[in-house]
């Protein structure tokens, strides 16, 4: 069995990177090690994570191609904006729907796209279960044999 641990994404610094992730987009902050060796960012619950990377590599602000969907972009646009949050890619209507490029604060570019609220909840479904869900989610019992 094979799984996607995470995605790297290379900041300066990695505890204001989180910080910029959960004041402007409600992102969970993990840390793997006592030391801090690995941040991690994610929507609250979600098994995809970004590991924002200090240290490791160079910087090479620009398109990421990593894309986040939403089924509220306008409010999400306006609450990031109100965030200082810079939008290389301003919204914009396309035949398709909306969308929109946002930039982190070390210039790594995101995609932000609009889809219908069934489709982001059909995404959100085939996520991990987050622990306070595992927890509460009953156990399917075996089946006894007669």
């Amino acid at each position: 069995m094979i799984a996607l641990a995470d995605v790297a994404v290379v900041v300066s610094n990695a505890q204001a990177s989180a910080k910029w992730w959960t004041d402007n987009l409600g992102f969970a902050t993990h840390t793997i090690g006592s030391s801090g060796h690995a941040i991690l960012v994610a929507p609250p619950g979600d098994r995809f994570v970004l590991h924002l990377c200090e240290g490791f590599a160079p910087l090479e602000p620009g398109d990421t191609g990593i894309a986040f969907v939403t089924d509220a972009i306008d409010t999400l646009v306006a609450r990031m904006i109100k965030g200082n949050v810079q939008f290389p890619e301003p919204l914009k209507k396309q035949a398709w729907g909306q969308s929109a490029k946002f930039a982190d604060p070390d210039g790594n570019i995101f995609w932000l796209f609009e889809m219908p609220s069934r489709m982001v909840r059909a995404t959100s479904n085939s996520r991990a279960l987050s622990p306070k869900r595992a927890a509460a989610k009953p156990r399917a019992r075996p089946r006894k044999r007669r």
